[in-house]
């Protein structure tokens, strides 16, 4: 039977023999209205004394109880066995490791044999021959019969134990600003005084270097322990604006 609240309008089935009364008086659960509630087809065998009226409170209906969905267990996600790959990573590391230390020494063995046996060889090594050191070097303007010449003077110590044919130095002229003004190369080997240089013309100090220059193959030697000497002379006008020099050995074959 449904029995609705009049006063919430709530709405309950209650079981037909629950009312005992044409006149049952019944509780709102929701909203706890007392109301009386009239049957439609009493039956007055079954009819309690009105003195006895009881009072139900009205339950609602039992709702079913929500099923709560099966989930699938939740698998962890695990990390990839990289085992297999990292001995061969391993492998191509140490092989990486030996190719470069065999190049180093390579090179540090080509390096080491340059430097101290290619005059075995006749190899001319030039700036890069260890055993030669340039020692006494000067350089200044000296005034002559004819004008003003520059004059670079030194020598060369050979402290290997091959002697040299000749050695070819290549000094040069800068100015201010790092410019190269005069560059020339000679044979070492000539000497030339401040004192003598000032006494000579310009055509007197090329018939020497011309001279010497053809001279005997042993002027240019020098021995093992030994040094020699090297001089160089600008008679460019540019002189005047001269403000540094360098000198290098360029050539020094083995005797």
């Amino acid at each position: 039977m449904i029995v609705t609240c009049p006063s919430c309008g709530r709405k309950f089935n209650l079981p037909d023999g629950s009312i005992k009364s044409p006149y049952q008086k019944l509780k709102c659960s929701k909203c706890s209205h007392t109301f009386i509630l009239t049957k439609e087809e009493p039956e007055p065998e079954q009819a309690p004394p009105a003195a006895k009226e009881e009072t139900q409170e009205v339950q609602p209906p039992r709702q079913k109880p929500a099923e709560i969905p099966t989930r699938a267990p939740f698998k962890v996600p695990q990390a990839e066995d990289r085992s297999i790959d990292t001995p061969r990573r391993r492998k191509g590391l140490i092989a990486l490791v030996i190719v470069l230390f065999v190049v180093a020494a390579m090179g540090a063995g080509f390096y080491y044999c340059w430097m101290n046996y290619a005059e075995f060889f006749g190899i001319p090594m030039g700036a890069s021959d260890k055993w030669l050191s340039i020692r006494n070097l000067e350089g200044q303007e000296i005034v002559t019969k004819e004008g003003t010449v520059f004059l670079v003077s030194g020598v060369v110590f050979n402290g290997s134990t091959k002697g040299r044919k000749f050695l070819i130095l290549r000094a040069k002229l800068f100015d201010k600003e790092g410019k190269v003004l005069a560059e020339k190369d000679v044979v070492s080997g000539l000497s030339f005084s401040k004192e003598k240089i000032g006494a000579m013309q310009k055509l007197e100090i090329e018939k020497k270097l011309n001279d010497f220059k053809l001279s005997s193959e042993e002027n240019f030697q020098v021995a093992s322990k030994k040094q020699i000497p090297f001089a160089v002379i600008f008679f460019d006008n540019t002189i005047e604006k001269a403000k540094e020099f360098t000198v290098e050995i360029v050539e020094s074959p083995i005797l």
